[in-house]
């Protein structure tokens, strides 16, 4: 199973991380199991054995994330959604709350790009714009409270080097009967991309249950400092060596703990003052 993702030359276009990709595993599976019923003629004109579909178990396993679901949920089957695949899905058993989980390692992650004066993002530096694009797909217009929470937090609760929440009002595509909705999003270095959904009723009560709730996944061991140490490092070199040869400067990733500043829609109209 590989997870694409298509670029446009300046922002994203499309995130198809998922979903064409088990109906075309789906479709390959089938056809598989047609051929091994066929009446086979001879030894030498068989079809050669497609591989296994590649289970949640695998993702999961390869994406080196242990789960730790309460006791008092049970596994459903992922509920049927045109706005992204889920590999996982639980229900709490009064049916308050239900989980959606998607497991995203990196070497199975292909990117598309169209800029030919530019070479093709890592895998590796996709993951908050795959978090926002995701978030644009399963939440209702409206507030949309986002937060990167900080490193050492990441590290301390899920052996993450990053890590960022959301809450927003859910899609009714999600194919749920819950209004909200909470998105986590972790990633590792060289690992994989873990996406989170909970979705739940009365934002108020479910606070304090939510805390608890999102410490349903983690990675198994964290990132050792001095290599993430060394990738900062040869960053910062790739970045002096770009510049050195005339580069822009604001094709450069802004440093970490950059502030991030977010527009309003009043701030973006750019109409000349009445």
């Amino acid at each position: 199973m590989i997870f694409r993702a298509s670029f446009a030359a300046v922002a994203l276009a499309a995130m198809t991380l998922g979903a064409p990709v088990m109906a075309a595993q789906a479709q390959q599976v089938s056809q598989a199991q047609q051929a091994s019923q066929a009446p086979r003629t001879s030894q030498a004109k068989q079809t050669p054995r497609r591989p296994a579909a590649v289970t949640a178990e695998q993702l999961a396993r390869e994406s080196g994330v242990i789960l730790d679901i309460p006791a008092d949920f049970e596994e459903i089957p992922v509920p049927e959604t045109p706005l992204y695949a889920f590999e996982k899905a639980w229900r709490k058993k009064d049916g308050s709350v239900e989980i959606r989980m998607a497991f995203r390692p990196l070497r199975r992650m292909v990117i598309d790009f169209s800029d030919p004066h530019s070479s093709a993002p890592s895998p590796e530096d996709m993951h908050e714009m795959v978090f926002t694009a995701l978030l644009g797909q399963i939440a209702v217009q409206g507030e949309m409270p986002m937060r990167n929470i900080p490193r050492e937090g990441a590290r301390k609760t899920f052996n993450a080097d990053w890590a960022s929440i959301a809450l927003f009002g859910a899609e009714p595509e999600l194919n749920t009967k819950h209004k909200e909705g909470m998105l986590l999003g972790i990633h590792k270095f060289k690992q994989a991309d873990v996406y989170v959904l909970f979705l739940y009723d009365g934002p108020e009560k479910a606070r304090s249950m939510l805390k608890e709730l999102v410490k349903v996944v983690r990675f198994s061991t964290a990132t050792p400092q001095e290599v993430l140490k060394a990738a900062a490092e040869a960053d910062r070199k790739a970045k002096e060596g770009y510049l050195a040869e005339g580069g822009d400067q604001a094709q450069c990733i802004p440093p970490e703990g950059a502030r991030e500043v977010r527009k309003s829609g009043k701030d973006l109209d750019q109409s000349p003052e009445k």
